[in-house]
């Protein structure tokens, strides 16, 4: 069994509940950083003299500064170097927030960059922190290294990120938008203003879609080998109608997906953004799709997991049946303190993640990454002491963001994103 090793970087501001990293094999996860010492917010050397407060570079450029310097000494623990970064996440609370954080971050990454996503959300659990940066990194060895990719049959992205990256059988696709990078929207994801037809959602989301393929060709995978999908909607109730060109393109066994609802994108018009993982053509680690009677089947196009080789893909999971929000998570107005509503849908969510792993031939315990997403950190606490009871041998590389509600499912405050390690 591959060894999941959770790191322990020494010099770090000490947290109980932050595990910085997990290194499992020669892949690196690193938690989302965030610009704080977990007590007083920001650090002093990023919060500056509050006295001049202008004085010194601007206050984000320092935090994207201590955050690299972080992740750079989580993977130095496991090894590695950030320049062997093949993926960033990247979760700003404010469009302002993304120039100083690009013109510091070329500086630190250099070409080829890892792929990139990015998208604006309400907030992080340290309030006063603009961004946070989660990060996948490889160990380099003979027959397995870094290589971007890119293409001239897709618009090339302004900030200098790879629009792929390939490490072994693994492809990882940029967050891409409807865009050409001249004008906006691009002409042909645009619906004419001077008619009713046409659907903005649609034309978008085919255009990603046309592009991403042409990526994946460029990288030497095709779209029926997409194994992960994270697509962020600024408006949920664009779901069916995205769903119905993601059918298009995704027809049998669809990849595990996790659909995030966010604030706004790059392009300020935008609705849409979608990022891929994927496996190459010719490889040898193939995509299975896992399915099982033990958890409940998806209310949306997405299969429950993916298996790809030395890891297990799942789709995004809430607390939710056909008749919505579980009803041990309901809260009765008339009698509302005998339950803990985020506690009950973490603890839900936990158990058909592990039913689910439980098919696939490995364990919840062998999680490797968790995104937590909210819409009311207030429930943050009750969930995460839920949650860290599934993980023994120490928590995953874990991210949390607030986002506005409703998500997907009415009454469900929490979405929990799930990557784990498998047996080889």
């Amino acid at each position: 069994m591959t060894k999941r090793t959770v790191l322990k970087p020494t010099g770090l501001p000490a947290a109980a509940e932050q595990t910085y990293g997990v290194r499992y094999g020669n892949w690196v996860f690193v938690s989302a950083i965030m610009a704080t010492d977990f007590r007083s917010g920001l650090v002093p050397q990023v919060r500056g003299n509050p006295a001049i407060p202008l004085a010194g570079e601007e206050v984000t450029i320092r935090e994207t500064k201590y955050i690299y310097q972080t992740i750079q000494t989580v993977l130095a623990a496991a090894g590695t170097d950030i320049q062997n970064g093949v993926r960033i996440d990247q979760y700003p609370v404010s469009r302002s927030a993304v120039d100083p954080y690009h013109v510091a971050r070329k500086n630190i990454l250099k070409p080829p960059r890892p792929a990139s996503t990015s998208v604006d959300i309400l907030g992080l659990l340290s309030p006063e922190a603009t961004i946070q940066v989660e990060t996948i990194a490889i160990v380099p060895a003979p027959g397995f290294q870094k290589e971007g990719i890119n293409t001239d049959k897709i618009p090339q992205p302004l900030a200098g990120y790879s629009p792929a990256v390939r490490a072994g059988d693994f492809v990882f696709l940029a967050g891409q938008v409807p865009t050409d990078w001249k004008s906006g929207i691009a002409p042909e994801a645009r619906v004419d203003p001077n008619f009713w037809e046409g659907s903005r959602i649609e034309r978008e989301t085919r255009y990603i879609l046309k592009n991403m393929a042409l990526t994946l060709e460029a990288a030497g995978s095709s779209m029926p080998n997409v194994v992960k999908a994270g697509v962020y909607l600024t408006d949920i109730d664009d779901l069916p109608r995205f769903d119905r060109v993601w059918r298009e393109a995704f027809p049998d066994a669809p990849p595990a997906r996790t659909v995030f609802p966010i604030r706004s994108l790059g392009v300020t018009e935008s609705c849409v953004e979608i990022n891929f993982v994927a496996v190459t053509d010719d490889g040898k680690t193939k995509k299975e799709i896992i399915s099982t009677k033990s958890a409940r089947s998806p209310i949306f196009h997405e299969s429950q997991a993916v298996r790809a080789g030395e890891f297990l893909f799942l789709s995004g999971l809430m607390a939710a049946d056909e008749n919505g929000l579980i009803d041990a998570a309901r809260i009765n107005p008339g009698y509302p303190y005998d339950r803990n509503t985020a506690a009950s849908q973490m603890d839900d969510i936990m158990a058909q993640a592990q039913a689910i792993c439980r098919a696939a031939g490995t364990d919840i315990g062998r999680a490797l990454r968790v995104l937590n997403v909210h819409t009311n950190l207030n429930e943050y606490y009750a969930a995460k002491e839920v949650r860290r009871r599934c993980f023994p041998d120490g928590e995953p590389a874990t991210a949390t963001i607030l986002v506005a509600a409703p998500l997907q499912i009415p009454g469900c405050s929490i979405l929990t994103d799930l990557w784990v390690a498998m047996e080889p």
